[in-house]
Parts: C-alpha cells; sequence; structure tokens
C-alpha cells in the first residue's frame, strides 16, 4: 500500500513538470520508448495485447533454460498470466490526464518494475512510464545515472534539472514530446519514475529571458 501511494506521489510529480502544454501538430507524434513497443495512436486494447506478448515472450525464454521436469511450472506462469490479462486485466487507477492508466509488472535495465500507460478523457495514450522501487538508496542512484546516461547520449544534456534532498531528477524537451526522469528517497521508500509524454501534454522548453 506504501509503494502504491509512493508512486502515485511520483505521478502527481511528473502532472507539475506537463502542466502547460503545447499545440497539436498536423502530423502525429512518433513515440521512441526503450521500455514498451506501441505509438502514441495505441489503444487500451493495443497496450494490453503489446504487454502480453512481452510477458508471453518472457515466459518463454524462461521455459527455454529449464529443464523438462520444471516444464509444468512454466506453464503455470503462463496460465497464470493469461488469467490476469483476460479475466481481471492489468491494475488501473485514475490517470493525472483524466482517464484510466494501466500497469503491468515490466522488466527493463535487468530490473522488474511496473510500467504505466496514460489515457486522457477521450481515451488517447498521453504518457508511459516506468516505474522501479527498492531498499538501496545506492541501488536506486545507480539506476538513475545509468538511464540518465543513455538519455543524454541519445539526445543530449537535459533542458532542466531538479536536485533537491530526497527528490532529483531532469527532462528533455523534444519536439516527439518530453522526457521525465524522476527519484524521490524517503527513509520508508525509494523510488524512481522515468517517463514519455505525448507532445499534448508536455512543456515548450522556456528561454532564459522569459
Amino acid at each position: 500500500m506504501k509503494q502504491k501511494l509512493f508512486f502515485t506521489i511520483l505521478t502527481g510529480i511528473l502532472l507539475i513538470f506537463s502542466i502547460a502544454a503545447c499545440g497539436q501538430k498536423e502530423s502525429g507524434p512518433v513515440l521512441e520508448c526503450p521500455f514498451t513497443e506501441v505509438g502514441w495512436e495505441a489503444t487500451a486494447e493495443d497496450v494490453a495485447e503489446a504487454e502480453a506478448e512481452s510477458l508471453s515472450a518472457d515466459a518463454a525464454g524462461t521455459d527455454s533454460v529449464s529443464s523438462e521436469g520444471e516444464a509444468g511450472n512454466g506453464d503455470t506462469k503462463s496460465e497464470s498470466f493469461s488469467t490476469n490479462a483476460g479475466g481481471s486485466g492489468p491494475s488501473t487507477y485514475d490517470s493525472v490526464y483524466g482517464g484510466t492508466c494501466y500497469t503491468w509488472p515490466k522488466e527493463y535495465n535487468g530490473l522488474m518494475g511496473t510500467v504505466k500507460y496514460m489515457f486522457d478523457d477521450e481515451e488517447k495514450l498521453m504518457c508511459v512510464a516506468w516505474a522501479y522501487g527498492c531498499d538501496d538508496a545506492d541501488e536506486l542512484l545507480s539506476l538513475y545515472e545509468s538511464i540518465n546516461g543513455s538519455v543524454n547520449e541519445k539526445y543530449g544534456e537535459s533542458g532542466y534539472a531538479a536536485d533537491h534532498p530526497g527528490n532529483y531528477g531532469n527532462v528533455w524537451y523534444l519536439e516527439t514530446g518530453d522526457i521525465v526522469l524522476t527519484t524521490m528517497i524517503t527513509a520508508e521508500n525509494k523510488a524512481l519514475q522515468y517517463a514519455y509524454l505525448h507532445p499534448l501534454v508536455s512543456n515548450k522548453q522556456q528561454s532564459p529571458d522569459s
């Protein structure tokens, strides 16, 4: 419960970063995100199918290195996911954009976290994020530096950096939509969120004179 509340706080910080919206473009923007293969045009059904395929592929990879005696366990895991995706579905809660946020467990960078797809009130995908929590502040810092370095390498230095006790992160202002990396550390919880925003909910980088 505390972990879910903590990720909700991170999502609130994400909303603060994206409070000023950009104008809509004529051509559809392209989402290039390392932890999902869907695009901004994806529906809730599309992301459910994509995550089902992703988890099935992970399960198949696990089965391929299992012994014959463990094959039944692999089948059980696959069946369990099928029930979750086709029955109760993903975990959901209200999105900060007025629609629904759908979440699934997701491995990224060798760590098991949570992928989140946030829709607006018109059922359009506005944000995709990967969140990770742990008990070790040094582990979280190492993860932050790894992701920060990879984004800097691809897009250059960020346009905004926050460095406060227990709260640090960066924002990359891009024509294709902002990338927001946030980290929060408290005595009880330590979590990171790595988010890609649709241009409609991204901030325009302000000049130093504005």
